[in-house]
């Protein structure tokens, strides 16, 4: 074998060696943590990155849907979208996944796009109130975890927004008589909507904020034994009988007013 030919071999085989080298640096490149969010429609068709190690801090070489640049990687935040029962929100792709989203919002569905939103979280304890007539037809919540302290997203009629939830107060309503009306309007809905122990109630014709009043002094007599009295309910509370008569229970189960003993 001749020396030029020794040398072709001897070179070749380096040129391999350097190939193969190259080939396994390339192959173990440092890679970031983390994956690549979904491309959301066609970005900028350029590659600005050819790996993980071109990009700075945590961030990978991805996809933007034609070519690759740098992006921080997807991190699914904890937690879950809100459900999909929304009225069909801005139909625009305004974040791809959770990490375009500030601190816990996550990226999610709105119906016809996607933008972020609180996570949807266990419901907050209460009833939501009845709607009277219809509010401002617009989402401004999504969930309970979209309001402030123990507010819940409730209906307004139309759109849905935070609203203090229904918890009814101890008492009773003054009963109403046909000769008694008010005004014709609901200036409430619930006893949350009244002051202090203020109950929501009829006035005859619409709805009102009523203080209670107080029980009055004295003790209802014991009912004479074969003093059956009325059987149907004449007055709820105390407030309902007059002058010092008191609502007092009869024997066959219905009340009636009377003379406090």
């Amino acid at each position: 074998m001749t020396a030029r030919v020794c040398c072709s071999l001897i070179s070749a085989l380096f040129c391999f060696s350097v190939f193969w080298n190259t080939r396994d640096a390339e192959g173990t490149a440092t890679k970031n943590p983390g994956s690549c969010p979904k491309p959301v429609g066609a970005g900028l068709c350029a590659e600005m990155c050819s790996g993980d190690s071109n990009c700075p801090n945590n961030q990978k070489c991805c996809s933007n849907g034609c070519g690759h640049q740098c992006m921080a990687p997807y991190k699914k935040k904890p937690g879950m979208c809100p459900s999909k029962n929304l009225k069909i929100g801005v139909c625009a792709e305004l974040c791809s996944c959770d990490s375009n989203c500030p601190n816990n919002q996550k990226c999610c569905s709105n119906g016809c796009g996607h933008q972020c939103m609180p996570p949807h979280t266990a419901e907050k304890p209460g009833s939501c109130p009845k709607p009277i007539g219809a509010g401002v037809c617009a989402e401004m919540c999504s969930g309970d975890s979209s309001c402030p302290n123990n507010q819940k997203c409730c209906s307004n009629g139309c759109g849905r927004q935070c609203m203090l939830p229904y918890t009814e107060k101890p008492g009773v309503c003054p009963r109403t008589t046909p000769r008694m009306k008010g005004v014709c309007a609901e200036r409430c809905s619930h006893d949350g909507d009244c002051p202090n122990d203020e109950k929501c109630c009829s006035n005859g014709c619409g709805h009102q904020c009523t203080a209670l009043p107080k029980e009055k002094p004295g003790v209802c007599p014991m009912t004479l034994a074969g003093v059956r009295g009325p059987c149907e309910e004449l007055c709820v509370s105390d407030f309902d009988c007059p002058r010092n008569e008191k609502c007092c229970s009869s024997i066959c189960g219905g009340c009636l007013c009377t003379p406090a003993s």
